[in-house]
């Protein structure tokens, strides 16, 4: 019976090899897998958010010990660490980089036994060409709660001169930056050199995005959020950074009511505002001063209906209810001017306020935005009129 050869260790495809680097490779690897903090070859960065002058980036929690956990992770631009953070962090914003650059970004984690993964989860993230406009993501703390909102700001800004503030409200569902998007108030907002502020409402248990408008919407209204105060923090401290020529709000559906209510509450604070879609809903409206008010609404929107009525989240009251008390307020006139032209008609009232009241319908506009992205929500937008266009000369005028 022929025996089996014993395959000797120091051998491996016929040549002689050392043991001792073979044993050397099994004791690092051990070090790797066992001890300190790392991210398996297929974990990624998650890069975001990117402009032309910042970026986000954010990460996942790496392999540990059992017994431990992260304490702190080191950020590093091309080597060289830009922040160190909590360990219960998974993102950071990176700013004050160059337009058009790709930089190594670097995550490097630190458990409580003091071990460093070296390397650490690395990405490129490139930042955008230069643009008309750099974007920030800011939060303000009102009261028990931090605010989060859009800010975008004129590349050529200089605070000396003065800005037109304008403060982008979404409607309910909605979000800062589906708001810019869906609108295209960006564009328009950068030829007009507006700083224009998109806040961000918040989520009640059904995770729906929503203002406190009064009578309307989501957990917003029923939890009793205090909007006015975030907008009215807000505002205040833009005013006071962009040395504000003018404030203007513009909303569109839960947004533009919330709008309505700033003017009935805070009058003193805006210089005009813009409804989409939108609807007084808030009482008692007791505006302390005139406020020139541009309402765009579909007579075919059934989710906040021109007449009043069941729509989509409430029983609505009729838009002309919010027309006729601020035309009383802003001293108009019962019987506007009239235009019409395909569909869309336009009513503007003279009033002793400069540019008061002007009421536009369109006769079979949905709840979408009109001129706007088509989303899938609020029906197909329509093409009748470009209400971002309107709502830029407008604000432009005031």
């Amino acid at each position: 019976m022929a025996l089996s050869k014993r395959v000797r260790p120091d051998l491996v495809f016929g040549r002689r090899r050392s043991l001792v680097p073979l044993v050397g490779l099994v004791l690092v690897l051990g070090a790797l897998a066992g001890c300190n903090p790392a991210w398996t070859s297929s974990t990624k960065l998650t890069v975001s958010n990117v402009t032309a002058t910042s970026l986000d980036v954010s990460w996942p929690v790496p392999i540990l010990d059992g017994d431990t956990t992260v304490t702190e992770y080191a950020v590093l631009i091309d080597g060289v660490t830009r922040t160190v953070l909590p360990g219960s962090t998974r993102s950071v914003h990176l700013g004050d980089l160059a337009p058009s650059t790709a930089y190594s970004v670097e995550v490097r984690a630190t458990d409580g036994k003091n071990q460093v993964s070296i390397p650490g989860l690395k990405g490129t993230a490139t930042t955008s060409a230069n643009s008309a406009v750099i974007t920030e993501r800011r939060t303000i703390t009102v009261g028990t709660l931090t605010r989060s909102y859009r800010l975008d700001i004129p590349a050529g800004y200089k605070g000396s001169v003065g800005a037109r503030l304008v403060l982008g409200i979404h409607g309910g569902g909605g979000s800062p930056d589906n708001f810019a998007t869906t609108t295209g108030l960006p564009a328009a907002a950068a030829a007009s050199g507006w700083v224009v502020a998109y806040p961000e409402g918040t989520k009640g248990s059904a995770g729906f995005t929503a203002w406190n408008a009064g009578g309307c919407c989501g957990g917003a209204s029923g939890n009793k959020v205090d909007d006015v105060g975030f907008i009215d923090a807000l505002i205040r401290q833009l005013q006071g950074r962009f040395a504000a020529t003018k404030t203007v709000l513009i909303g569109h559906s839960n947004g533009a009511m919330l709008s309505y209510r700033m003017a009935c509450e805070r009058a003193g604070l805006i210089d005009g505002f813009a409804s989409v879609a939108g609807d007084l809903f808030f009482s008692p409206c007791t505006p302390a001063r005139p406020v020139p008010l541009l309402e765009i609404h579909g007579l075919a929107d059934t989710n906040v209906p021109f007449n009043g009525g069941p729509g989509s989240t409430a029983t609505y009251p009729p838009v002309m209810d919010g027309i006729n008390l601020f035309r009383t307020n802003n001293g108009c006139g019962a019987t506007p001017a009239t235009s019409t032209s395909n569909g869309v008609v336009t009513a503007t009232y003279s009033c002793t306020t400069a540019r008061g009241l002007r009421l536009i319908t369109i006769d079979d506009a949905q709840h979408a935005w009109p001129g706007g992205l088509n989303t899938g929500v609020g029906g197909t937008p329509s093409t009748k009129l470009d209400a971002t266009a309107t709502v830029r000369a407008w604000a432009d005028s005031l």
